[in-house]
């Protein structure tokens, strides 16, 4: 294999392969660590979210009902009033880009660290050509911003340049609902500063919330590390024993079986509890949206990465999310 490229040729070679593996290269940026990380409580983002595809706007719609039974044989219609309701709540997918300039050192580097896995039999150059390690590297990032700064953080600004700026994460769309009184006050509990010596007690306060109807559905508990951490010194004070059975990816919350879903994103000082799926994440899987191309300047020797696509995410019911306000 040649120790050299032709940067020219190499733009064209890029933008083939690109085109030609269109649809399996966006699939892999769309769906954020798809994968989660195994044997850990860091899970797919299929197994707790709902994936929605869609090119505009989505409707996020959830049955809400109250008690419907009444007696009968009252001789007339008595329909119960705001018995059932509909919530709906509008995603809409937001364009995102990777805009990136490689210079030719950068290229010529990345190239050569690609020659030396080939040769020490990482990589097989038949079925992973230096096209595909090339935009790899860039989706793993891509990937990796979109998980840990975009999907709980992000605030919708499209004047802005980075990754908090691509649409409204989780965790924005969340406080604006407890703002505007779309989460029921009731589902909200006064909390302390979570610590190793009363996280026990707080995770016991929020379960307290949830409604009998509610507690043994399919619920999950999302929170960052730290307070998962702080959960289980606390439990081991107490109770000698740590909070899960084998491994960490069967932890749950003690006394329930709500497993614990850790986000490395959730940068939140409280944990949530909601049904599993009501959580949305929401791509553009129409191709015409979807945008990768490759320009090569032969007078600065640069190469230019080009991408286009779109996504965002959502929460269907805000009345169905349990969580606490640390004073």
């Amino acid at each position: 294999m040649a120790s050299s490229l032709d940067l020219t040729s190499f733009a064209a070679s890029l933008t083939d392969f690109a085109r030609d593996n269109r649809a399996h290269i966006f699939t892999r940026l769309l769906i954020p660590g798809m994968e989660g990380i195994a044997g850990t409580p860091i899970h797919a983002i299929k197994d707790y979210m709902t994936l929605i595809p869609g090119n505009d706007e989505v409707v996020l719609t959830n049955l809400i009902t109250k008690s419907v039974l009444q007696p009968g044989r009252k001789g007339k219609f008595t329909p119960t009033a705001d018995a059932v309701k509909f919530q709906n709540r509008v995603a809409k997918v937001r364009p995102c880009k990777v805009d990136l300039e490689f210079d030719e050192p950068k290229i010529e580097m990345m190239y050569k660290s690609y020659l030396g896995e080939v040769a020490g039999g990482d990589i097989d150059p038949t079925t992973f050509p230096f096209e595909a390690y090339v935009i790899a590297e860039v989706i793993a990032q891509a990937q990796q911003d979109m998980r840990l700064i975009s999907l709980y953080n992000g605030v919708y600004n499209a004047a802005g340049n980075g990754p908090l700026d691509v649409f409204d994460g989780i965790l924005t769309q969340l406080l604006e609902a407890i703002t505007e009184s779309q989460v029921p006050a009731s589902n909200i509990v006064e909390l302390q500063a979570f610590s190793s010596t009363n996280a026990v007690a707080q995770f016991e306060k929020i379960v307290a919330a949830i409604p009998d109807r509610y507690f043994y559905s399919d619920l999950i508990c999302i929170l960052p590390r730290t307070i998962k951490t702080f959960y289980e010194n606390d439990y081991r004070k107490q109770f000698t024993a740590l909070p899960y059975n084998v491994s960490t990816d069967k932890g749950f919350i003690d006394g329930t079986n709500i497993p614990f879903v850790v986000e490395p994103g959730f940068n939140h000082d409280v944990p949530l509890i909601t049904p599993r799926k009501n959580l949305c994440y929401l791509y553009d899987d129409e191709s015409k949206q979807n945008k990768l191309d490759f320009d090569y300047d032969k007078r600065e020797r640069n190469l230019a990465y080009i991408m286009d696509f779109q996504a965002a995410c959502g929460i269907a019911a805000t009345e169905l999310i349990w969580t606490g306000d640390v004073n």
